[in-house]
């Protein structure tokens, strides 16, 4: 049997660990490995990163990816870490991964691209496989 890959990406919102669940509450451990992403967009102020941002960014990033990682404990589970614009780097991790299945949160916001977040719409525009929205 082929197991699905899915890619979750997080930020570390009550709201984006809801898609952790999501995924436990329709996927068996046995068929499917899970990829769980955080991407931190970096911050420049005159052309110039800030070195202590980065070190802080990525501690968070990976105490963030340990804890969804152990919400899925019993699942095959990778986790990346990565700077960058999240749709981008989602779309750009699910192709070089060959990812089945991208599953992303909706916003709380109001509108078409708010209600399922400019991020995640973005996502829906360029992937090329499917995305699952989970709801509230």
């Amino acid at each position: 049997m082929n197991k699905r890959k899915v890619l979750i990406p997080i930020d570390g919102t009550e709201r984006s660990m809801h898609s952790l669940e999501f995924i436990k509450s329709i996927f068996s451990k046995d068929s499917v490995e899970i990829e769980i992403m955080n991407v931190k967009e970096l911050v420049f102020i005159d052309g110039i990163s800030l070195a202590d941002e980065i070190k802080n960014s990525e501690k968070i990033g990976m105490r963030i990816l340990d804890n969804a990682a152990e919400i899925m404990e019993g699942y095959n589970v990778s986790t990346h870490f990565t700077f960058g614009y999240a749709a981008d780097e989602i779309v750009r991790r699910s192709k070089e991964q060959e990812i089945d299945i991208i599953v992303m949160t909706k916003s709380t916001k109001k509108g078409l691209t708010r209600i399922i977040g400019s991020v995640t719409a973005s996502v829906v525009k360029q992937a090329k496989c499917i995305v699952m929205i989970v709801p509230e």
